[in-house]
């Protein structure tokens, strides 16, 4: 049927801008990691390069410790250079002046071993391989600027270890690699998100519109006016979609009707022809062809249910509805043996149709009378609020009449009352006091105001 929509089960989906941002960053460290190889490779392969990268990492350690005050300069060890205190036998280090005097050394006669002598004026680099095999010694030097004066630094690297190599290529890394990447990952992820995020905006729209499309308003299609070409491709081929879906609804409704109006004239012809003969089997049949005409206005019911739509809903006060139905029905309930009343306890003012809510109610009534048995006291409340409902005295909802044959064989009656009830966003509440009563409710989510005049009460079945 055209409104019955089923709960898809909520699946946990990755966005798709998630899912961007994933691979872009997964793809990052896979670069970064390739990255580091190819460091790796190119300065642990090569002494000569490896041993520049150790001399300018030292000496660029050592100079943070150069200040000059007063016209004096000063020196004090940095922090991560605590392997060139005074005495150290593993690393040598001398600063000089431009003016060749000692600003600080540590190796005393032993730098005449492994750096330049003191009355070579030193260039601004230089690098020295002291062995050719790993842990790499090294020795050099390079000329740095420090407060508008040259300032020559020295050093010789003897450990047994590697631990100046792997400074040295981890700040390469990070220096020259880690940080430019990460600011062009910040970057072109920060692009990526927000240009998809962009370009998803018509995808979400056209999804906020597809759910909210209202298959029994032919009129309501996905606006594609103001897409994106794919996006509006896509929003098109919905639109077909529905086109012919709604003109399959609409030729299985018109065939429905057909049938329905076809059987209901020769069914009431046989009725009054059956009210003519005497006979008990002729009563027998007279019951079938009644249940028949039931089911045809069932089945025509379900045609106007299908046929509705939702744009023609206008306001229906519950209390003038359940008057207009105590009093259509009253005749057929007292001459099946029940009574019926009406009472209003407030009763709320709805949209909707108001031939469907009759139809549900009517539905209702018939299923109090058809399934309790002659005496049955039958109440129809409307209220309080946005509610209204069918009272029976007998709390005995069964599924064969009392003489023993169904009273709804195909079992129509309360779906239809249930779809009609979502239709107008509300439900159909089914309580049964075994032997005492039961209150067949339809509760429906708003109550725009209250109707006017003092409430009608009737007393409750018993």
């Amino acid at each position: 049927m055209a409104d019955a929509r089923m709960a898809e089960p909520a699946i946990e989906r990755p966005g798709l801008v998630a899912t961007i941002a994933g691979r872009i960053v997964l793809f990052a460290c896979i670069a970064m990691a390739l990255q580091l190889v190819i460091v790796f490779a190119t300065y642990y392969f090569d002494d000569v390069e490896l041993g520049s990268l150790i001399v300018d990492r030292e000496t660029a350690i050592l100079a943070e410790g150069i200040h000059r005050r007063d016209g004096h300069w000063e020196f004090r060890l940095p922090d991560g250079a605590e392997a060139y205190a005074p005495g150290s036998e593993t690393r040598l280090a001398r600063i000089r002046s431009e003016r060749g005097s000692a600003i600080f050394s540590n190796c005393g006669d032993r730098c005449v071993l492994h750096l330049l002598p003191e009355e070579v004026d030193p260039p601004d680099r230089w690098t020295r391989l002291l062995g050719a095999s790993k842990p790499l010694r090294v020795a050099g030097g390079r000329a740095v600027e420090i407060d508008g004066q040259r300032v020559v630094i020295e050093v010789a690297v003897l450990d047994e270890n590697e631990i100046a190599m792997w400074r040295a290529l981890g700040h390469e890394f990070a220096d020259h690699l880690a940080v430019p990447m990460s600011l062009q990952l910040v970057l072109i992820l920060g692009g990526s998100l927000a240009s998809a995020w962009l370009a998803l905006q018509p995808v979400r729209a056209a999804a906020r519109q597809a759910g909210a499309i209202d298959p029994l308003d032919p009129d309501h299609k996905i606006d594609v006016s103001r897409m994106p070409q794919e996006v509006a491709e896509l929003g098109a081929a919905v639109n077909r979609s529905l086109t012919r879906i709604g003109g399959l609804m609409r030729d299985q409704r018109l065939f429905n009707t057909a049938v329905a109006h076809e059987i209901r004239t020769p069914l009431a012809m046989l009725q009054l022809e059956l009210g003519q003969i005497d006979h008990p089997r002729a009563r027998r049949m007279e019951q079938d062809v009644e249940a028949l005409a039931r089911l045809v206005g069932q089945i025509t019911a379900l045609g106007r249910l299908e046929a509705l739509e939702r744009k023609s809903f206008a306001p229906i006060d519950l209390a003038a509805l359940g008057r207009g139905v105590v009093a259509s029905t009253g005749p057929w309930v007292y001459d099946n043996a029940h009574s019926i009343a009406f009472a209003d306890e407030g009763a709320a003012v709805i949209r909707g149709d108001p031939g469907l809510l009759e139809d549900a109610l009517v539905n209702l009534v018939t299923n109090a009378v058809t399934h309790t048995p002659p005496g049955t006291r039958i109440l129809l409340r409307a209220g309080p609020g946005p509610r209204i409902a069918v009272i029976d005295g007998a709390g005995a909802y069964r599924d064969r009449t009392p003489d023993g044959r169904s009273g709804d064989r195909l079992g129509m009656g309360l779906e239809i009352v249930k779809r009609i009830a979502a239709m107008h966003g509300g439900r159909l509440d089914l309580a049964v006091d075994p032997g005492r009563r039961t209150v067949a409710t339809l509760i429906f989510s708003a109550a725009p105001r209250q109707p006017s005049g003092p409430p009608s009460a009737a007393p409750p079945p018993a």
